[in-house]
């Protein structure tokens, strides 16, 4: 850092903005300005952006700050000098990945260009002198300070070429392409940052046909939602509009929305504004899928209320969906407390794939039990279901069958939007509804499967959803009927008689 300004290198260390315009060369929008000021004292960033906001050249250039203060590390300067550094840009698509790599590479080399008020722009970079080499194969770019940037793609492996490996830093572009966000979130990105309990920044504009636009969904409503209570959100959220982007001419952005909006006025929010949109080919969007969830992480054990005459005051409901083949859907088991009706709650769920028919069928009895010896409601369309239902007589278990599959999916409908109320006006009709409410603690496949859900199709995952159905479809047609008085007409014509 020989014959920098000291005084400059001291305040671009604590605000990559100003690292990005003194030392890059580069001119900001309003959302890269944001986006980079999201880093210093937050290690976990998300940026929800509609498109062409600037995320992938704003991600670009922070991998060049955080390698260059090496941020993270602490102790004697020249030790922090001579340490190995490394950070990493993830990608579910590869050309994003490569566009990242050659970002860094473009700014560096005073290389990167844009246009700005109908004039061309080429950034001035003042510290060239710390490119050190790269590897495009490889996507690696290595800096004078013994620290590298890895931007990688992985639509391959699902992130397991990361094993092995730490970095202080590791950010996700697009990351709602991928298919298994939050299985690689936990398990591969998390725990590949904790050597220096590191940065996690995830990036992506929402995409309805995005394989993992449910769970970015789900950690954007997390964000909204601790900010209403008061409390602080887990991550650290900045949104970002396509009309920010001051390097697209404004008669051109201009052009292209009106353009956008006739031929397709319904991408004209997520495309331009960055809002979560549902696909039109998918029964539940993403707003009713998330309000399903009612806050907790772990099940809740079963519990018993002393009453007056003795009972234990709760009721419960075990729905099966069985699944018995090594490579076919898993047996799902959800268990409901349907004490009260128009406030059911999901407080357990088991699932595995194949797996002995005995162990099922004992893992059943095991749960019914537990929660007080409740009714079973199970599947009975396929084979193992039928042969299920005979070795379980002895509990009489109700049977679901395959013609009531539209009057399940109508009830889960109606109960799912019930949740909405209070929170948005779904129904014009503000009384009371004979619609109950359905709550559960978070369940990572039943949200999947509930958010890439289309009816009759063989290809995706059904059985979280069909466990689900089985339930709401017992609450309509046992819990709520055995509810209603019956009144005898014999009785009423003997009084009849006396009169």
């Amino acid at each position: 850092m020989m014959g920098l300004d000291q005084a400059m290198l001291a305040v671009a260390e604590e605000d990559p903005a100003f690292f990005a315009i003194y030392f890059l060369g580069l001119h900001l929008n309003p959302f890269n300005i944001r986006a980079f000021k999201s880093l210093p004292h937050n290690k976990q960033v998300m940026w929800v952006t509609a498109n062409q906001c600037g995320k992938t050249v704003t991600i670009s250039a922070s991998h060049i700050w955080f390698n260059f203060y090496k941020k993270g590390f602490s102790g004697d300067p020249e030790l922090i000098e001579q340490a190995r550094y490394e950070t990493l840009n993830l990608s579910p698509i590869s050309r994003q990945a490569t566009e990242a790599f050659r970002y860094i590479d473009e700014i560096l080399h005073s290389k990167f260009s844009w246009e700005e008020n109908g004039k061309r722009f080429i950034n001035k970079c003042r510290i060239g002198w710390f490119f050190e080499g790269s590897n495009e194969t490889m996507g690696r770019v290595d800096f004078a300070n013994s620290s590298s940037c890895s931007c990688l793609s992985t639509s391959a492996d699902q992130g397991a070429g990361l094993a092995g490996k730490q970095f202080a830093v590791i950010s996700y572009d697009e990351c709602v392409q991928s298919h298994h966000l939050e299985d690689e979130l936990g398990a591969r990105i998390f725990s590949r940052t904790a050597k220096y309990a590191g940065w996690v920044i995830l990036i992506s504009t929402p995409d309805d046909m995005g394989k993992s636009q449910q769970y970015w969904y789900h950690l954007y409503s997390s964000v909204l939602e601790a900010k209403a209570a008061g409390e602080k959100p887990e991550w650290f959220l900045v949104t970002g509009l396509y009309d920010e982007n001051i390097f697209i001419p404004e008669e051109k952005r201009t052009e292209f929305k009106e353009r956008l909006k006739k031929l397709s006025p319904a991408k004209y929010a997520q495309v331009v504004e960055g809002k979560f949109l549902a696909a039109a080919d998918r029964m539940f969007p993403p707003e009713v899928v998330e309000s399903l969830w009612n806050g907790k992480r772990e099940p809740t054990e079963p519990k018993t209320i002393a009453t007056d005459d003795g009972t234990a005051g709760r009721s419960y409901l075990l729905s099966i969906d069985w699944g018995v083949a090594d490579g076919g859907d898993e047996t799902v088991m959800l268990l409901a407390d349907v004490t009260d009706l128009g406030n059911v709650e999901i407080v357990k769920a088991y699932a595995k794939q194949g797996g002995d028919p005995t162990e099922l069928m004992a893992m059943a009895t095991y749960l019914r039990m537990e929660y007080f010896d409740c009714p079973i409601v199970m599947d009975v369309t396929e084979m193992g279901g039928t042969i299920f239902k005979k070795m379980m007589s002895s509990f009489k278990p109700v049977s679901f069958g395959q013609g009531n599959k539209q009057d399940a999916l109508f009830f889960l409908q109606l109960m799912l939007r019930e949740n909405l109320r209070g929170v948005k006006k779904q129904l014009t009709n503000e009384k009371k509804s004979d619609t109950g409410k359905l709550k559960s603690y978070h369940l990572p496949k039943l949200e999947r499967q509930l958010a890439t859900y289309k009816l009759d199709d063989k290809k995706i995952k059904q059985d979280w959803v069909m466990a689900l159905c089985m339930l709401v479809w017992y609450i309509e047609k046992y819990s709520k009927m055995s509810k209603i008085k019956v009144f005898n007409l014999n009785n009423f014509y003997k009084s009849s008689k006396q009169l």
